[in-house]
């Protein structure tokens, strides 16, 4: 189902998501995922009954309360943001080679592209169309899977396994994007069993700070909560007010796994290869918690020396994590409100900068100013031609000629 046909089908339609899955308000996570995978394979449009509408209903519908953001919305509210339901899963398979190249091409920038198991791999795991490799634990088995391809094993786990504890894991040394897959047996009429359903299924993620980078998916079977974790996406960063508030969404997608523990008995897995184009290369492992010996490559160096398998580290790490998800939602309130005083401790340091520099300009301009004022000089009109001046002062002249001097003191 295509980004555009669901978001034109929420806004042709409004739908209440628990009455199209067929659940009441209080249904868990499995069972939402349950109902939505088998109204899903009911109503795909591949199938000769399939309807088109009520299969995009149900997609929406799953979309929503998928979802723990859009739930807790429309459970306040009634409604969600139909725009917004974009990143369901999308069935790749479907799509031309030129809309597959592009996906493959966002992907690459990191945007994250959510890929659905193709409803019609999912019918021939049931129709028993698919081999089967059985594995006896502890096993580690290096295979491939081609794209759009499921493949399985079966692995026998006992009542002391299960009280033990079972990990799956499956590891991809060059990063392939794939899907660990869990089937139960679905019981039919009379209690005769009609084909495997898909029960539970996680998605490959890429280790970031571990080298060399590889991609892991796991169920960990252990009796005791575990988590998935997925980094924010591109879409939902770009909605953020502020970078800097990304930090406070970190763990928004920290959420439990479906599954904490295992039934004894046959027990069927699959990978699914998720890759746009190639083949994934995966690492299969399926094993009890306990003690092993030392070993390498398959063979036993040690008997003496053993290796303790648990998930006590995994644990304390994983319940720091959870104590600090409700930490940041606590510390984003006393952040935006010791932001927001600074934005305008910010904004006051400027308006007082400001005024001090004119304060200083005014006092400069009143110092200036603070001065005798000149005396103004006063014209005296001009004379008139031709008439003396009454107040006029003539200098009286001497004839040189007639004028002698006598000496007083020189001798007669």
């Amino acid at each position: 189902m295509s980004r555009d046909a669901v978001a034109n089908q929420g806004a042709e339609i409004a739908i209440n998501p628990y009455e199209a899955l067929g659940v009441d308000s209080t249904a868990s996570d499995a069972d939402i995922k349950a109902a939505y995978r088998k109204l899903a394979l009911r109503h795909h449009p591949d199938k000769n009954n399939g309807d088109d509408t009520a299969f995009k209903r149900v997609s929406m519908a799953y979309a929503i309360l998928s979802d723990p953001t859009r739930r807790r919305e429309f459970d306040l509210s009634g409604e969600v943001d139909k725009k917004d339901i974009l990143d369901q899963e999308i069935d790749i398979s479907e799509a031309s080679f030129a809309n597959t190249l592009v996906a493959s091409m966002i992907s690459s920038l990191g945007v994250t592209i959510k890929t659905a198991v193709p409803i019609k791999a999912l019918e021939a795991v049931r129709a028993g169309a698919i081999a089967i490799t059985d594995v006896v634990m502890p096993c580690k088995l290096n295979e491939s899977v081609k794209k759009g391809e499921i493949r399985l094993f079966r692995a026998t786990i006992s009542e002391e396994d299960a009280r033990a504890g079972v990990v799956v894991s499956v590891t991809s040394p060059s990063g392939d994007k794939f899907k660990l897959l869990h089937f139960d047996k679905n019981p039919g009429r009379d209690g005769a069993s009609a084909g495997l359903e898909l029960s539970l299924q996680e998605l490959s993620a890429k280790f970031d700070t571990v080298k060399p980078k590889r991609s892991h998916a796991g169920f960990y079977f252990t009796g005791y909560q575990s988590f998935n974790y997925e980094p924010l996406s591109a879409m939902k960063m770009s909605k953020l007010e502020s970078r800097d508030l990304a930090v406070f969404h970190t763990l928004d997608n920290w959420t439990p796994r479906e599954c904490v523990s295992i039934r004894p008995g046959e027990q069927v897995f699959g990978v699914y290869g998720d890759n746009f184009f190639d083949k994934c290369t995966i690492q299969f492992e399926i094993f009890r918690l306990g003690m092993y010996p030392m070993s390498k490559e398959g063979e036993i160096v040690n008997l003496d020396t053993r290796v303790n398998l648990d998930v006590n580290e995994i644990r304390a790490i994983e319940a720091k994590l959870s104590t600090k998800k409700d930490d940041l939602m606590r510390f984003q309130k006393e952040y935006v409100a010791a932001k927001v005083a600074f934005e305008k401790a910010v904004i006051r340091h400027q308006q007082e900068g400001e005024e001090i520099k004119n304060l200083i300009a005014a006092r400069e301009a009143a110092y200036s100013a603070l001065t005798v004022p000149d005396v103004p000089k006063v014209e005296l009109p001009p004379a008139e031609s031709g008439a003396a001046s009454s107040t006029s002062f003539a200098m009286p002249t001497i004839d040189m000629k007639s004028f002698s001097f006598s000496n007083p003191f020189a001798k007669k």
